[in-house]
């Protein structure tokens, strides 16, 4: 029997307000609010995306996991709501995203409960143990 190829999918939420902290999807919102401050938040929206799934570094950093290989980025959203009535301009942009990297192939070698694994990397050629979260599924990988 050939061994079951999978991959993971990680669902990433994140959100913020118009200040930098150690998040990158975060820092890059921020600096394409900073350099179009007069852009309706719609507009906003569609440089943050364009950003995301088009540039470089964009990519980088959505395909940027510490558990993972990431082959890519999949449904990738951003909403940047303008707050008018807050006095600080950090706090009159709230920002919400969210994104599914999806790893690269592994060999299932064995579950051991509900919410762990045991997966073999082709890239490492170690056997992984793996926690599964809530926004990690789990998806056979089909030739």
């Amino acid at each position: 029997m050939k061994p079951l190829k999978i991959y993971f999918k990680i669902l990433t939420l994140g959100n913020g307000k118009l200040l930098k902290n150690k998040d990158g999807i975060n820092n890059l919102i921020v600096d394409i609010i900073n350099k179009n401050p007069s852009q309706p938040a719609a507009a906003l929206r569609e440089l943050v995306l364009n950003e995301l799934t088009n540039s470089e570094h964009g990519q980088q950093l959505l395909q940027t996991n510490s558990r993972f290989f990431i082959s890519k980025a999949i449904d990738i959203e951003a909403i940047i709501t303008f707050l008018p009535g807050e006095s600080a301009i950090q706090e009159q942009f709230y920002t919400q995203w969210r994104y599914v990297q999806v790893s690269t192939p592994y060999r299932l070698v064995q579950y051991l409960d509900d919410n762990k694994v045991i997966v073999y990397s082709e890239k490492t050629k170690v056997l992984h143990s793996v926690k599964l979260d809530k926004d990690i599924t789990i998806v056979a990988y089909e030739d």
